[in-house]
């Protein structure tokens, strides 16, 4: 129950509000069919989809928007007149009928008006992005914005287009700043003291080979600017300064930025045995650096910023070379891409290695450049009088239009209305101590969570707990819109990788889970090329439906390593704006520890959909130590086709659709077409567990249009284009044992086996013996994969097919493909599969494991890196049900059944290993049930109510509630569920 004096606090603050105000009931709030939204590209990513145009869907279950990011352009825009729910989304392209509307964005700068005609190009950090995207919120935009006056004068501007779309409300986003200007060449720069050496990735400042600047000690010293756009090519990284033709030279010296770190080289004795490396801090981006390397005859050091960055012992005496000095290229010229761009200044060559304290004594040799010239401590930036903004929408011959003085101007729209949205809110929340604010570019209230101390913080079972008031204001319906927001600093969990985890849950006044979603968006990558939203940062989104004069009392809890004492299952958006390629990657996680399973729908950098998987609870990739990130043994794909001419169709028109975020089970349904004539959909889930990472998918694929193919792969472990760890052993098998094991055959990108069907009632495939492809290079624990077929339907080449598997030679590693029967080279309409498949990941030895599950920390001694732990998982946890009252959905993720009217249900579980989730669904209320095994109430809480999770269905308008059950032996259990007495 909330404290008394919060209580007080909350009365106060309503009384203060108004005094019409009646109290809602948590059950009232919940969303709607139609209150959800989506985003997608229309025919699929560009890069990915040859000839795709670079348009970008935006849907609701009220309107829907095209954005074409090249042109900046609006093909599509309007409301959905019979509304589509989110079970619906993406069946039918209603939006394709919609109509265009006519985009404008201006800017009024210096007495003239520029419009923007078109997009900057899709890159690692720029162009089209997506921000965050989940079941309430979508923000994306689009950077290097192109705007030219009547005349054709482009404008120097650094712009971008952000969309910000609700279900009901749309935010058009335009914010401007003046551009930076170039680098200006040679001694035309800026410097640090005066002018500088101003290198635009096409010159250099060379200096001829004398005695006197390569000598057998030396110390090189000088201060140079790196802007975020310092590399000239993205296949190299540049040459600061470089003496002596390159680093494979006998008498190289010279400083690299590699990955952004400043690496000094040296080579003595020549080729790749007389090479030395050191420097492992990174340069500041838009800053001065100072540098300083320096070689005694001893050591070879490089210091950064004053502070050492790397020492290397060498102790040989140095041979100097004969050739010129260079700075801003590799001295043999050798390629345009190792270039830098950027500014130098205050160079000082000495003759023998200064100690720090020295480095004010004379140089043998100086370089200064204009005393006259213009100091600067960033790029330079044009000059702007009065900027004026201006976005404005005209669709159905209705305009709309919104300007303003500053770097960004925001018009809000009602897009079913056609209609401005002013800046009041209606709406006001009280939180205690936290920060709230309303932000009306984002239609939002921001709840800032920065710095809470959390419950049993430093442990596993961190909670934190805010409570918060709601209350609308008006005589109308309001939907109150929040945010609740984290940045790096206010993250307070001191285990883990707090961040990689984190679950966020709606409960009400006495902590039971309501059901209403949480959107978990975050980023935790930071690369200051990235601009806005780079950074570390978290936003849960959800919002409220509020009656007139309505006030409700609500806790929003966030948990990191537990829930209910057991690793917590989470799904979210993990934005990609502060790493690059800047589109959809989300990422599963048991457990506040680093990342279980990541999804990349697009298939842009990978190539595949399954990416980067880790094992749980093992010694991590640092070598030591627990609750930390694990390495990589990921790699898998979902309906790999090649078309009859060999060339790969790509996935395109991917939607993902979030349907539980966790922490007790996820489900997340990534949908889409391959080709013209399939579609298809994967369904993810995750649960939670206490012994190994279990990736269940439920795959559905109909073939609507005949479609050859060459090779067609419908579900890969180990990917083709990602594949970090290659296992010695393979192995298929059932519930009887092993079928066959054999040595693995890497390479040649070829079928290594012959295919083989997967007979009997559990199929399974091992992928074990695994380590890394580059030995040497990682440490901690390596860990073995494997699959199990939960089930299997199949209609293919018109025949009802078996599952086949074959392993293919791929690179330097091999994958298992689940493949059509042999001599399958068509798919016919009607065509289909429907399956749940299990990917599986089993630490290899019981040293490596350090969770709490015994049976598992058993069968590892016993059977660690065999095949035998696949069979165990597949046996042990093969789900046989015997219902009592309810009606039974499925076993697969989740044991999944429809209660009685009354609210129960029960049934009899026989199998199962770990913590198996069971759903009951068809609930008639958020809360009041309580679950029972073998006749005991179960409550698995540490902080109270922490133990199941509830989910609000709004198309069948009822609540469901997961638990997890854990099974220790093969006795069959009885688990029921019944209202409390």
């Amino acid at each position: 129950m909330p404290s008394r004096s919060w209580l007080a606090a909350a009365l106060i603050a309503c009384c203060l509000l108004g005094d019409r105000a009646f109290a809602v009931e948590p059950d009232e709030l919940v969303p709607g069919p139609r209150d959800y939204t989506s985003t997608w590209w229309a025919e699929g990513f560009p890069s990915v989809v040859p000839d795709a145009p670079w348009r970008r869907v935006i849907q609701t279950g009220h309107y829907a928007i095209v954005l074409d990011t090249d042109r900046l352009a609006i093909p599509h825009f309007g409301a959905l007149p019979d509304g589509v729910s989110y079970s619906d989304c993406g069946k039918g392209e209603k939006w394709k009928s919609l109509p265009p509307a006519e985009l404008d964005l201006g800017i009024d700068v210096n007495g003239k008006s520029y419009r923007c005609v078109g997009g900057g190009a899709w890159g690692r950090h720029a162009g089209p992005r997506l921000i965050e995207a989940g079941r309430f919120f979508q923000r994306s935009d689009v950077t290097d914005l192109i705007f030219e006056s009547a005349e054709g004068e482009r404008l120097n501007v650094e712009a971008r287009f952000e969309t910000v779309a609700w279900a009901e409300r749309l935010g058009l986003v335009l914010a401007a700043k003046p551009g930076r200007r170039l680098i200006e060449a040679g001694e035309g720069s800026f410097g640090r003291s005066g002018g500088g050496f101003g290198l635009d990735g096409s010159n250099s400042f060379d200096v001829p080979h004398a005695p006197e600047i390569d000598t057998e000690e030396f110390t090189l010293e000088f201060w140079v600017f790196v802007p975020v756009d310092y590399r000239v090519s993205e296949r190299v990284w540049p040459w600061l300064v470089c003496k002596n033709r390159n680093e494979a030279a006998d008498g190289n010296y010279g400083i690299m930025i590699v990955d952004g770190r400043a690496e000094a080289r040296l080579n003595i004795g020549g080729g790749r045995d007389g090479q030395v490396a050191v420097g492992s801090k990174k340069v500041r981006l838009g800053q001065w650096n100072h540098l300083v390397m320096s070689y005694d005859g001893e050591s070879f050091r490089l210091f950064l910023n004053g502070v050492l960055s790397g020492e290397q012992r060498v102790s040989k005496r140095r041979k100097p070379g004969r050739h010129p000095l260079v700075f801003g290229r590799r001295e043999d010229n050798h390629g345009d891409g190792y270039r830098f761009r950027g500014v130098i200044d205050q160079i000082r060559y000495f003759d023998r290695a200064l100690r720090p304290g020295e480095l004010g004594r004379p140089p043998r040799r100086a370089w200064d450049f204009r005393a006259t010239g213009v100091s600067s401590n960033t790029l330079l930036a044009e000059r702007w009088e009065n900027p004026v903004l201006k976005v404005a929408l005209t669709s159905a011959g209705k305009g709309l239009r919104r300007q303003g003085e500053g770097e960004a101007v925001t018009l809000s729209i009602d897009p079913v209305a056609m209609a401005a949205i002013g800046d009041a809110n209606p709406v006001v929340v009280h939180a205690g101590d936290r920060p709230v604010s309303y932000e009306p570019a984002l239609g939002c209230l921001r709840i800032n969570l920065d710095g809470i101390e959390p419950l049993r913080s430093g442990t596993n079972d961190a909670m934190e707990r805010v409570r918060f008031a709601v209350k609308n204001l008006s005589d109308e319906h309001q939907v109150a819109r929040l945010m609740f927001e984290k940045t790096a600093r206010g993250i307070r969990q001191r285990i883990g990788s707090p961040i990689t985890g984190l679950s966020a849950i709606l409960r009400d006044s006495e902590g039971n889970p309501t059901g209403i979603p949480v959107q978990l968006s975050k980023n935790w990558h930071h690369h200051p090329e990235a601009g806005a939203y780079s950074g570390q940062w978290f936003h849960g989104m959800t919002q409220l439906r509020l009656p007139p004069r309505g006030e409700v009392e609500l806790e929003l809890v966030i948990v990191y390593g537990h829930w209910g004492g057991v690793a917590a299952a989470s799904h979210a958006q993990l934005s990609l704006v502060g790493w690059g390629a800047n589109q959809r990657w989300d990422e599963s996680a048991l457990g506040s520890w680093g990342e279980s399973i990541c999804y990349e729908p697009d298939q842009i950098q990978g190539k595949c959909t399954i990416t980067d998987v880790r094992p749980l609870m093992v010694t991590p990739m640092s070598g030591s130590g627990q609750w930390s990130w694990t390495n990589n043994v990921g790699g898998g794909d979902f309906f790999l086709m090649f078309a009859k001419d060999g060339q790969r169709v790509a996935h395109s028109s991917m939607r993902a659709s979030y349907h539980k975020h966790g922490p007790c089970l996820t489900e997340v349904t990534y949908s889409g077409r391959l080709g013209r004539g399939i579609v298809h959909s994967e369904t993810v889930s995750l649960g939670r567990s206490d012994d190994i990472v279990r990736g269940i998918y439920r795959l559905r694929m109909d073939v609507r249009e005949e479609t050859e193919f060459s090779r067609f792969v419908l579900f890969q472990v180990g990917a083709d284009t990602y594949n970090p760890t290659r296992e010695a052993k393979l192995a298929i098998g059932n519930e009887q044992g092993v079928i066959k094991e054999w040595e693995s055959q890497a390479g040649g990108d070829i079928y290594r086996t012959a295919p083989l069907e997967c007979a009997g009632q559990i199929p399974w495939w091992s992928l074990h013996e695994g380590r890394p492809i580059r030995e040497g290079e990682k440490k901690g624990a390596w860990a073995n994969r494997g699959i199990v077929i939960r089930s299997w339907k199949a209609r293919l080449g018109g025949k009802e097919a078996a599952p086949w598997v074959a392993e293919r030679g791929s690179r330097n590693t091999s994958t298992l493909d689940l493949l059509p029967p042999p001599g399958t080279a068509r798919l016919l309409p009607g065509d289909y599969v429907e399956a749940v498949i299990e990917y599986l990941v089993v630490p290899q030895s019981a040293a490596d494991y350090y969770g709490p599950n015994q049976q598992l920390r058993a069968a590892l001694a016993e059977h660690g890196n065999t095949w035998t732990m696949i069979q165990r998982e597949a046996v042990r946890n093969h789900r046989r049900v015997e219902m009592g009252e309810g009606n039974l959905v499925r076993v697969h993720p989740d044991v999944r059944v429809v209660c009685a009217e009354n609210g129960s249900a029960g049934f009899t579980l026989t199998g199962g290993i770990g913590y198996v989730p069971v759903t009951f669904t068809g609930l008639g209320a958020a809360s009041g049930f309580q679950l029972s095994v073998d006749g005991v109430v179960v409550d698995q809480g540490v902080h109270g109510n922490d133990f199941w999770q509830t989910d609000y269905d709004p198309d069948k308008m009822s609540w469901s509630q997961t638990f997890n059950v854990p099974i220790t032996g093969a006795k069959p259990h009885t688990i029921r569920l019944e209202p409390k007495p």
